[in-house]
Order: C-alpha cells, then structure tokens, then sequence
C-alpha cells in the first residue's frame, strides 16, 4: 500500500468498499447534508459490487446511507458479503432495528457482521440533532439486537457507538462515555463535524470561542486517559494523538496533511446512483466522481487514470482535515514496512521447515473416504416445506416448485432469516474440527465427501466447507442437485472451468486436491479451477462403495 501511494499507482486492493445504499433516510439531523432523494443500486446490482470486490481481494464491506436499513433487502446484500468472506460494518441510526430486522441481522455471524449504532450524547443532546424521540427508538434498536443475538445463542457482536463530540454534548461527555460502557457498547468512535459554509455553526453544534477552553480540557484528558487504558475514554477507539488535534481543529489551526491522507487508495467508494466518489480535496465527495459501476468494473475503476488523477488532487491536498477515516498508519512509513516484509518472507522458510519435520512422520494413509453431512435436507417437496421457520411473514412463505424454478428465491430466505438454518445442516467448525483431530492422528482419508442423505445445495455455506476440505489438501466431491447448485460460487467456478451439466438430476462436482495457501479465504474457491462434474449415480457406484467410506 505505501508503494501504491508513492507511485500514485494501485498496486494493492482497497482495505473495504463502501456503497451508500441510499441516500434516503427517516430522520432529519440538524447536521447533514447528504440525504435526499436519489436512484439507487438495485439488489443485484449491490450484490454484483460484492461479488466483484471479492474477487479483488478487499475484506471489508460498509453498507452507509443514508440509512441503510430503510432498504428492505439489505439482509439480503449484508448476507452475500458474508458468504463471501468479508467482513461487514453496518452503520445505522438504529431506529429501524425493530425486533424483527434485529433477528435477521442476528442470524448473520457476529464475527463477520459489526454494527455502529450513531449517538450524538446523552437523550437531550442526541434529540436535538436528530429528532425528538431518535434516542429512545435507538436505545430499543440496540437491545433488540443484543436480545436477538442471545436468541439466537451468538457470542456478543462488536457493537460500537459513532459518537459526534459538538458544543451540546461537550459538558457531560466523558459521564456519557461511562454510561456507553455500562450499557455494554463495544468501542466508541469519536467524530468531528464538516464545516458547512451555508451554515457556520453546523446547526449550533460547531464549537464557539467561549467553548474552547473546555474542550482542550476535556481533549487532553480524553488523550491521557486513552493512552494510559483507564476510564471511560478506555472505550474509545481514536488514538491518543487524534484526540490531541481535536481542538486545533475546531480553532482551524490543523496543519494540512500532518498525516497521509489514504482516499483513494484505502477505500473504493461508490455513491447510490452508482457513480464511484472520494474526496475532491476540500471534503466534497460528489465533486470528486470519477466513474460509474454500471459502465465499469470495480477493477477498472481501481486502475483508471480519473482515479489516478484524483489521487494526485489528494497528495497535494491543502485542506486541514482530521477524518481519522483515511489514515492507515501502519503505511505511512516505509522502515516499519520493510521490517514487517522481512518477518512475511521468513514465514513461508519457517512454514518449509515443519513440513519437512513432518515428513519424519508421515501421515498414515486411509484407504477410505470421510464423509460429512453437509445437509440431512433432501431437495424434494417434504425436504423443501420443512425448511421454513414458524415465525415466518405472512406471504414469504414459498412452495417447493417455485423454489426449484427459482433459486433466488432461497438465497432471500436465507438472508432474511426466513429459512430454519440451524437445523439439520453440517457445520464448518465440526468439519474443520474432525480434519483437525485427523491431522493430529497422523491419518489421511483419500478424500472428503459432502453429501449423503440430503441435498449439499441447500448448505447456506457450502462455500466454506469446500475451502475447510481443500484448506486440508483433500480432494472434495459435492453431491449436489443440479437445480441448487447454482446457488453457490463453487459450482458456478466448475462451469467456468468446463465442467459439462450432468444427463442425471444429480451432480457430483470434484475438486483436485491442494492446500490452500489461506484456508479461510472463500474466495479462493472461485479460482482454483481443475473442477469437474459427472453423473452421480456413475460416481458414487464407481468410487464410492459404502464399506470405503467414513461417514460423520
């Protein structure tokens, strides 16, 4: 990434995409200038963004707005970024998170979806930026989500507060923090306001000369405290020496540029209309469009010379500014940089070296395969019927011939929580768990099986149970009806590669064996190609005789 930035050049995927998702919103704040009507990304739209910057390598995936849970597909988008390995940040003002979307969002894994709930203070403070009644509608949000993730038996979800600092919180801020603490908030991320030149005091909240004293007080404590990990300030997630310019920034005597300024290389970010934005260098992010997702791929974007261009109008950027959004530190300087390519290219001799301790003691060889039930759920009209929830709406229900004539149509059950997931299905960690204690016994099976009684098809994340059997070295076969296999990325990668559809109902689709280099990187399932398909019936009579096999 430091290369990426000193040659102006995109050498490296961006850290995350950012989508606003809309730019409707069902509050008015006193502050913002950025909702309004807008087209929007459709649903397959948003899900093809994923998709492609998946496939880029970028791990992070922020859905903004506006705010984003007025778009009732959102589970539907935030769950396909999990099945595709990112990692997901929700920002929200959490006065849509009724009981109801709180449980499909729980139904997301805690450690892939993080939530920012946003809480401008305490009660008075917040209603007067963002309406009468937002704090108690946000506060009910929060504990829906917490409630449903304990229905749901997740561990506790990274749940932070994005926390405006403004003249009307400034007294009683640091009691706030407290109380943020004791409700049980996973971090706190501290923001400055945008200077509005139609308004320059942003709505009464931009600080005055008399407020000034105050908060170097308070910025000074804050910085200590953060540094030293003690008090409220310990939940706050800005370092110390961002919490120290905090008031120079508000007197406007920030240096431009006192750090590198990261737009354009650490963030690939896209407006609702679908145009491709960052900063123009004096935080007017419109101004600075250089492209649009429906002419052009993420990729073409990252590599075009307006986003070239853009990216020189930011290193000489002259705009004091403190958005801690575009620093990444840990590029800022090519010594620490070279230390830690040292310590990456020492891994690999490292890694060289326990395998051929390894090979002292061979891995005993089975002359049988491991079978593993990915899914005890057939694909017919009872195994269909049965996979719906009780509680589900009213209508959302659908019968087992339009699901087979319609996969999409089970990829929205399966991101709005619709579908009975926990039952029924294989998971990864048990797989992982039995190849792990395999390992350790020094005995290899001659492969590993996803199928048996039920449909693999119908594995929410079939994905990660091919990468768990690869990650291994193992070959793996996917039993799989032909109608539901075209749910899932690894199926679509075996036609890519050549793979011909089957005579029969039924697929067997086979991997060649190969370690991956990051067994939990899902993504490279997508391109490991050397995929096949036959027939079942002609496989499984050929290859896979019952008393070879080992099944779990």
């Amino acid at each position: 990434m430091w290369a990426s930035r000193a040659l102006v050049r995109s050498l490296a995927p961006p850290d995350w995409l950012s989508v606003n998702v809309t730019l409707r919103c069902n509050l008015r704040c006193v502050m913002c200038t950025t909702c309004y009507d807008s087209p929007e990304l459709t649903t397959r739209e948003l899900i093809r963004l994923v998709d492609e910057a998946a496939d880029m390598g970028v791990r992070v995936f922020n859905p903004l707005g506006g705010e984003p849970l007025v778009r009732d597909d959102l589970e539907e988008v935030l769950a396909h970024a999990v099945a595709r390995g990112m990692f997901v940040t929700l920002t929200t003002n959490g006065t849509l998170l009724r009981p109801e979307r709180a449980a499909r969002l729980a139904r997301l894994s805690p450690a892939r979806l993080h939530v920012n709930l946003s809480l401008d203070g305490a009660e008075a403070a917040h209603d007067r930026v963002r309406g009468a009644g937002s704090f108690s509608r946000a506060m009910a949000g929060y504990r829906a989500l917490r409630a449903a993730d304990a229905a749901h038996g997740n561990p506790v979800r990274t749940l932070r507060a994005n926390v405006l600092l403004h003249r009307g919180n400034l007294h009683g801020y640091e009691a706030f923090l407290g109380w943020l603490e004791d409700e049980g908030f996973s971090g706190v991320q501290q923001l400055t306001l945008f200077r509005d030149e139609a308004d320059a005091t942003v709505g009464g909240m931009w600080f005055q000369p008399e407020d000034l004293p105050a908060l170097d007080a308070l910025c000074t404590r804050l910085a200590d405290d953060r540094a030293a990990g003690r008090g409220p300030a310990r939940l706050l997630v800005n370092a110390p020496e961002d919490l120290r310019a905090v008031p120079r920034y508000y007197r406007e005597g920030l240096s431009p540029r006192e750090a590198p300024c990261w737009a354009g290389w650490k963030e690939l970010y896209v407006n609702a209309d679908g145009r491709a934005v960052m900063c123009d260098g004096t935080l007017d992010f419109l101004a600075g469009a250089y492209g649009d997702v429906r002419r052009q791929s993420l990729r073409a974007l990252w590599r075009s010379d307006a986003l070239r261009a853009r990216r020189e109008v930011v290193k000489a950027c002259t705009t004091p500014c403190i958005q801690g959004c575009y620093l990444r530190r840990e590029s800022d300087a090519l010594a620490p940089i070279a230390g830690a390519l040292a310590a990456n290219a020492a891994r690999p001799l490292e890694a060289r070296a326990a395998r051929a301790v390894a090979r002292l003691r061979p891995a005993r060889p089975l002359d049988m395969t491991l079978l593993f039930e990915a899914s005890a759920r057939p694909s017919d009209d009872a195994g269909l019927g049965a996979i719906w929830r009780p509680d589900v709406p009213a209508g959302a229900r659908v019968d087992p011939a339009t699901l087979r004539a319609s996969p999409d149509a089970l990829r929205r059950a399966w991101s709005h929580g619709w579908a009975d997931t926990d039952h029924g299905f294989g998971g990864e960690e048990l797989l992982a768990k039995v190849l792990e204690d395999l390992d350790r016994a020094r005995l290899r099976p001659r492969a590993l099986w996803l199928g048996w009684r039920g449909d693999a098809g119908l594995h929410p994340a079939l994905d990660r149970l091919v990468a768990c059997g690869l990650g291994r070295g193992l070959p793996v076969h996917v039993v799989m009806s032909d109608t539901f296999a075209t749910l899932h990325p690894v199926a679509a990668a075996h036609r890519a590669h050549g793979g011909a559809r089957p005579s029969g109902a039924c697929r067997v689709v086979t991997w060649d064996a190969r370690v991956l280099d990051d067994p939990d990187d899902v993504r490279q399932t997508r391109v490991l190609g050397n995929a096949w398909e036959e027939d079942a019936a002609a496989v499984l009579t050929r290859t896979y005789p019952p008393s070879t096999s080992s099944s779990v």
